[in-house]
């Protein structure tokens, strides 16, 4: 696995958060930004919201844990074919560092209901968004935290993460976290065009990549969170939601994440029912 050492300065978003929790939200275990492709070994217990998602005991995607009963992931991850994958056979695993090991601080919870956005068809992009309801509500710990969510802003808001530095986080053997650069909706269509695609980006879709490629969430981190620090620094907010691409770190085809500003009355609606 290549590392790559990127030279940018990380750009604090001015923006107050959205807390769907009775907790502080987005608070990292240690302030470091450094299955993602060209990443690093986070630290365990570095994003205590990330949740892995397990069906017949594998991992298949990431979520974020924005209540004490409720997991926000993509809509995609439910999908098995054009069908969807029922709730029950859905499990939830908090703490998780190695997929391959046990330990003291992870354990599992299954999903009461999942309820996907109202206008997502399996295999479409659009509106790639999901909400897990835990069968039991969790106690809060140093290793299960909330995830913050960026306040929503409408049209005018489209172009405030571009040029910001990310992180996504996501398995491989054990937890890994990458930075990757978030691009205008522009910028990001030219470079697939560049490439012979038709995709169409959305406005409801963030980009992020690099030009040359080389770092990238890929399939398995389908669902988990793309981060961004707050304007104090001692707090992440989660703008993406980990959706699609062409491949996987490839030059000219960054990945393609739900902006979560977009979705903020949906979510809303969905919590509090």
């Amino acid at each position: 696995m290549v590392t790559l050492i990127v030279l940018l300065t990380i750009t604090a978003i001015t923006e107050s958060l959205h807390n769907f929790a009775d907790i502080p939200c987005g608070k990292q275990k240690l302030h470091k930004y450094g299955k993602v492709v060209g990443g690093q070994d986070a630290l365990e217990s570095e994003f205590p919201w990330l949740v892995s998602l397990t069906r017949k005991g594998d991992h298949f995607c990431g979520g974020s844990l924005i209540t004490k009963m409720h997991v926000l992931s993509a809509g995609h991850c439910i999908c098995s074919g054009s069908s969807f994958i029922p709730a029950n056979q859905i499990r939830t695993t908090l703490g998780q560092y190695e997929l391959t090991s046990s330990s003291s601080i992870k354990y599992e919870v299954g999903v009461k209901s999942v309820t996907l956005h109202p206008d997502y068809t399996c295999n479409k992009v659009r509106n790639d968004l999901a909400v897990l309801e835990l069968e039991k509500q969790l106690e809060w710990s140093e290793h299960v935290q909330p995830a913050c969510l960026p306040t929503s802003f409408g049209d005018n808001g489209y172009k405030r993460f571009e040029d910001v530095l990310a992180t996504v986080a996501g398995w491989g053997n054990r937890l890994q976290k990458a930075l990757v650069g978030i691009l205008s909706t522009e910028t990001c269509q030219q470079w697939y065009k560049s490439q012979g695609k038709k995709t169409k980006i959305q406005n409801t879709q963030i980009c992020a990549g690099y030009e040359q490629g080389g770092v990238d969430s890929c399939w398995a981190d389908s669902g988990g969170p793309l981060m961004v620090p707050s304007e104090s620094g001692d707090q992440v907010i989660v703008v993406g939601v980990v959706s699609t691409g062409i491949g996987c770190a490839r030059p000219f085809l960054p990945g393609l994440y739900s902006r979560v500003s977009d979705y903020i009355t949906w979510i809303e609606s969905v919590v509090k029912i």
